[in-house]
């Protein structure tokens, strides 16, 4: 999300607070952990009928639903 001194601001990918983390405990998703979090917001969106917008081949949003 961003930074504010020595600390990154971290927001859950489903929404919500943000909290500060310490950037020497932080480190990137596993391919596995972002394909489960994508699939969540999937999941939830499909049962709020929101839509779901689909990445496109660099893994940004296509504009899709």
């Amino acid at each position: 999300m961003g930074h504010e001194g020595p600390y990154l601001q971290l927001r859950p990918l489903s929404g919500g607070r943000e909290w500060d983390a310490d950037p020497a405990r932080v480190r990137p998703l596993t391919a596995e952990e972002l394909l489960r979090a994508r699939l969540a917001e999937m999941n939830a969106r499909s049962r709020t009928g929101l839509g779901v917008k689909q990445p496109g081949p660099d893994g940004t949003s296509s504009g899709k639903t």
